[in-house]
């Protein structure tokens, strides 16, 4: 039996490209700034947020 495919996040979204210098995006869960540009659409996460859901997606089994 294979493993492949089991732990997969779901979004199938590239990242996107970090900003070069400020301004940055502030994250949608805790506003603190992002490695992201301002001018960045759709949802932005700092790296604290980004690695917590993660782990809240992670497989489990």
């Amino acid at each position: 039996m294979s493993d492949e495919g089991c732990c997969t996040t779901g979004t199938g979204a590239a990242r996107p490209r970090a900003a070069d210098g400020p301004p940055y995006a502030e994250c949608v869960l805790c506003r603190e700034p992002t490695e992201y540009p301002e001018s960045y659409r759709g949802i932005t996460l700092c790296p604290r947020c980004e690695w917590q859901e993660a782990q809240r997606s992670a497989c489990s089994g």
